[in-house]
């Protein structure tokens, strides 16, 4: 053939993809030539600078295709029928492309199609800054055939997040869960974060934390990924594990850039309550290289992290030690002094040998270390008091010191492979989580009496009131010292393979997907504790605290006195014989492993018709647990082991459509089915049994419990502004079936002569509903300074409720509550402006108070809420040269506190303050 572009014509007006269609075809359909055979089209959409172009709309209007470009920019449509067509692009924030092409026996390579800016005022599509960074998720975000929200590297570099879980708090819909000020944990929708999934590249994330199947992403630095996407609704291709949304990490590729690129930061932070520098280097380097005789066939792509962050936290809670009708029965003030380093190390490589053939390699190391210690007084009362009495009570002073390491990593070695219309996919990957918490001080204490004279002041902020004998050292002895040692580690292990055929129809196109999993997952869990006492029996003469103390705590929100000496505890208890001292019923108990194995296989069809876009399908599930544990009589004083097994399989259906009301309104509509599995702590089948004033007392995990089950209903609009910006509103439903809590089964079935049995046990129904808000808009049209102004705000409203059940004199008894985590209004609001050379964004984040914990079953009184909270950052970017930029971050602008109540705002459970964060660094990019 001699030409496959038979025309290229470019629009610099918006106008509807028919019209454009009419047009071209108009205007070269008398040179169309004869087909000869089937062929396919490829090539890849960048802008005039040659930058790649991210979630393009590329499309077929006459055979009723459509791609959305990859990563990489590039689109490819295999088997097309012999003809004349037009081929259509469309990019938020670029004029609309056209080009008319025959199809006849060879593959058409197109080459770059270069697309230029929408805007009257940019010569060229804004692809970094801010401007950029919404351009390529909005884009992502519109093509999608489900419910998605994206967030891209660029998009988390322009706020002052140092992990992924504080960059997707910013996102609609999404919410974190805090430590010590840093985010942690992500929530989607409402729903808490054991009931979201996290894979990277399409492997299950293994949890580090004991207990828990929830990925804590403060362990994963943002400097890693590519980015970031949350899907909201889900596809029977897609792993089950999730209530609320599946969190995809997606890592970096050479080929995501269209030339050898590096990128060098370094910065440094400081906190105001530790007053001390925290560095942070970073390094992004990716080449695309010559290989097997192919050019430019292999990407080779290495990242790496490091950050040491010095900060700390001012602490009072009375755990909800509250008597309503007489008052406090305990508080305790804490200063908490932490050293919390990060290290991320990524290795990526893709082979290429040719369009149809892809070898792929995705590795992730991410290592998270805290060395805390917390200096603590706890203040025992006699009698219960209200705040400004005073009376009996005994102070503690107290001691916590750990170096806890928390590690993950995974590695995915996979293959596509395209065969005309088939395509098919083999991945294998592999996840292992640990935490390791070696030799620690977990408790060491020393008290002294008084007989008068102790009490508080004070509702949010509790104050110690006590004589000054009570900020000395010397009259406090040593009462014992608890040491511990634990470790738990998960791994998960998986193979898959995806096979997929594209039928071209009058009528549209047809994809038949079909697909199995196959994964397997462990769980261990090994805890040491000895505790220390006694010590005069020892032979140890030092007992005075002030023989354990050099120095003074530093506590912003009042007076504590001597600081404990870390070391002269360690060097008391190495005079001592460990052996001596096991607690071997603490030391056994929370030893267990639970190991399930996951058989999964799944049918979709999507179909695609003018304005239309359906996916639907149904996915199997089926499970085998194993879970061994410690059963203990402490009547008896015997230990056995404690296993059970189950197996249980899942039908879960899904439909999810599309419809395309205008080029820039979408609506879009989706039923779907999720499960997610009971977390550790709850199957670990560890079991005490105990007797008190000759009362059977009981408490046990239930590895007997169900999955949770839901059924997700998604109704929602979409609007895009031409040139760069989104309106949309999505309404939610979820009916979830067997959602957890903890209960007493006392007086029930096999516990009926108990006084006490405590447990997990399934529930009813719950249900969760709400609407999800947001606008973005880049301001445009003036001429001026304000053309320069980018906003963003989102809203997502929520309501819940579930029933839960305990039994009293014979009777059942429940009460309503919201799910935890659960908070009624979530919301961003951020105002950015940028030139090219200053960069400024002030971000806003909420969210309304929710409830923490049931605090006791029997009475709402006792429920502990976290309350409502507001947090300001801000970040301000100068690049004084090409590729070269000074950044200034502020960290909690508004010095917002935590703070938690039990049953009202007047009863105090936790009061923390962490102060600001200040960042100033420098990033060098070869852009």
């Amino acid at each position: 053939m001699m030409s496959n572009v038979c025309h290229t014509q470019r629009r610099f007006i918006t106008q509807r993809p028919n019209q454009l269609a009419c047009a071209v075809m108009l205007a070269c359909g008398a040179s169309s030539v004869p087909a000869l055979a089937d062929a396919d089209v490829q090539g890849r959409i960048t802008d005039n600078r040659s930058n790649l172009l991210t979630g393009a709309e590329v499309s077929i209007p006459e055979l009723k295709l459509r791609r959305t470009t990859s990563a990489d920019g590039r689109f490819q449509f295999n088997q097309l029928p012999s003809g004349t067509y037009t081929l259509l692009v469309n990019y938020l924030g670029a004029m609309p492309e056209t080009r008319v092409l025959t199809v006849a026996d060879t593959t058409q390579q197109l080459g770059d199609i270069k697309l230029l800016s929408a805007s009257d005022s940019v010569e060229h599509i804004e692809v970094v800054g801010q401007s950029g960074a919404v351009s390529k998720a909005l884009n992502r975000q519109r093509n999608a055939g489900g419910i998605v929200t994206v967030a891209s590297t660029d998009e988390m570099g322009q706020f002052p997040d140092s992990n992924v879980s504080e960059a997707l708090q910013r996102l609609a819909g999404l919410s974190v869960e805090r430590d010590q000020g840093e985010g942690r944990f992500v929530r989607v929708r409402g729903l808490a974060p054991d009931y979201n999934a996290v894979t990277y590249n399409g492997t299950q994330l293994a949890a580090p934390e004991a207990g828990r199947r929830a990925v804590a992403l403060d362990v994963i630095p943002s400097d890693l990924l590519e980015s970031v996407e949350v899907s909201k609704t889900l596809t029977p291709d897609m792993a089950a594990g999730s209530l609320g949304g599946t969190v995809e990490i997606k890592s970096l590729s050479a080929f995501d850039r269209s030339d050898d690129f590096y990128s060098v930061t370094a910065e440094a932070g400081y906190n105001e309550q530790q007053s001390k520098t925290s560095p942070k280097l970073s390094g992004v380097f990716s080449k695309i290289l010559d290989a097997g005789g192919e050019t430019d066939s292999l990407g080779v792509a290495i990242a790496a992290s490091y950050a040491e962050r010095k900060f700390g936290s001012e602490n009072v809670e009375t755990g909800g030690s509250w008597d309503f009708d007489d008052g406090l029965e305990e508080f305790e003030l804490r200063d908490y002094s932490i050293t919390r380093e990060r290290l991320g190390l990524a290795l990526n490589m893709d082979y290429r040998p040719g369009s149809h053939n892809e070898y792929y390699l995705r590795s992730l190391y991410s290592r998270f270390s805290d060395n805390e210690q917390r200096q603590a007084m706890v203040a025992e009362l006699a009698e219960p008091q209200f705040t400004g009495a005073s009376g009996e009570a005994a102070l503690i002073r107290s001691l916590k010191q750990r170096e806890e390491t928390q590690s993950i990593s995974a590695i995915v070695l996979g293959t596509k492979q395209t065969h005309g219309n088939w395509h098919w996919q083999l991945e294998a990957g592999a996840s292992k989580a640990d935490e390791d918490t070696p030799f620690n001080i977990a408790s060491a204490d020393f008290e002294q009496e008084f007989d008068n004279g102790v009490g508080f002041t004070g509702e949010q902020i509790i104050r110690l009131n006590a004589p000054a004998e009570a900020y000395l050292t010397e009259g406090y002895a040593l009462k014992e010292v608890e040491m511990g040692d634990t470790y738990t580690k998960e791994t998960e292990r998986n193979i898959k393979f995806d096979l997929s055929r594209e039928i071209i129809q009058s009528s549209g196109s047809v994809t038949l997907k079909a697909g199995a999993k196959f994964s397997q997952r462990e769980k261990e869990a090994a805890e040491d504790v000895w505790l220390f006492e006694d010590f005069e029996d020892a032979g140890i003469s030092a007992l005075s605290m002030s023989d354990y103390s050099n120095t003074t705590v530093d506590y912003g929100l009042g007076t504590m006195g001597g600081a404990i000496d870390s070391g002269s505890i360690y060097r008391l208890v190495s005079t001592l014989n460990r052996e001596d001292y096991v607690d071997e019923v603490e030391s056994r108990i929370n030893d267990y492993q639970v190991d399930e194995d996951i058989s999964a296989g799944y049918l979709m069809a999507q179909w695609e018709r003018d304005n239309w876009q359906l996916i639907s399908g149904v996915r199997y599930e089926h499970e085998q647990r194993d879970a061994v544990g410690t059963r203990y009589d402490d009547i008896n004083e015997v230990f056995s082991e404690n296993r059970q097994k189950s197996s249980k399989g899942y039908w879960l259906p899904a439909v999810v459509g599309r419809y395309d009301l205008s080029e820039n309104s979408i609506v879009r509509a989706a039923f779907s089915t999720g499960l997610v599995r009971p977390n550790f702590e709850q199957l670990a089948p560890a079991f005490i049994l105990e007797e008190d004033d000759d009362e059977l007392e009981a408490s046990f995990g239930n590895p007997a419990l169900k999955a949770l089950t839901t059924n997700n209903v998604d109704l929602g609009i979409e609007h895009y502004a031409d040139k760069l910006g989104v309106l949309s509103a999505m309404l939610f439903y979820k009916q979830i079936d067997n959602f957890i809590y903890e209960a007493d089964l006392a007086g029930r079935g096999d516990y009926a002569d108990f006084a006490k049995a405590e447990t997990y046990v399934n529930g009813g129904k719950a249900d969760l509903y709400g609407l999800e808000l947001n606008a973005i808009h880049k301001v445009s049209g003036f001429g001026n300074w304000l053309d320069n102004l980018l906003l963003s705000a989102n809203l997502t409203l929520t309501d819940s409720a579930a029933d839960i059940e305990w039994f009293d004199d014979g009777s059942v008894f429940s009460r309503e509550v919201a799910l935890p985590s659960q908070s009624d209004k979530t919301a961003n609001l951020s105002l950015g402006y940028e030139t090219d050379t200053i960069s400024l964004r002030l971000a806003a984040n909420y969210k309304s108070k929710y409830l923490a914990e049931v605090g006791d079953v029997t009475d709402a009184a006792y429920d502990v809420y976290s309350d409502d909270h507001l947090q300001l950052d801000f970040t301000a970017k100068w690049t004084f040269q090409r590729g070269m930029q000074v950044y200034f971050n502020v960290v909690n602008l508004n010095d917002e506190p935590y703070y938690a109540y039990t049953g009202s705002k007047a009863y105090n459970f936790q009061y923390e303050q962490y102060g600001r964060t200040f960042v100033l660094g420098v990033q060098i990019t070869n852009w």
